[in-house]
């Protein structure tokens, strides 16, 4: 009898490979719908407080020393312009990645 002949493959390599891969893509998969899951919300969050700077309203918040200060129209534009660059990065299309 002779010995088998050797195939060049190894059965048990190319499972631990696949399962590297499998398990390497389904961690890649999981951060993708974490980082969209993360975007959503902030999307949301920065449309909601968007909508309450264009109502209107007296806005209060809090200085460094947690004294309630309203906010002024210079404050207000530019809290609303740090608001529309969120939506803008966040609620539209994912970026792809590269």
């Amino acid at each position: 009898m002779s010995p088998p002949k050797p195939s060049g493959r190894d059965a048990a390599l190319e499972a631990k490979k696949k399962q590297a891969e499998e398990a390497e893509l389904a961690k890649k998969k999981a951060e993708a719908e974490k980082v969209a899951k993360a975007r959503a919300e902030n999307c949301d969050r920065a449309q909601r407080a968007k909508a309450t700077l264009d109502s209107g309203v007296r806005v209060a918040t809090t200085n460094a020393k947690g004294e309630r200060e309203i906010m002024d129209d210079k404050a207000r534009a530019s809290e609303t312009q740090r608001l529309n660059e969120i939506i803008r990065a966040d609620c539209g299309p994912a970026p792809q990645a590269q």
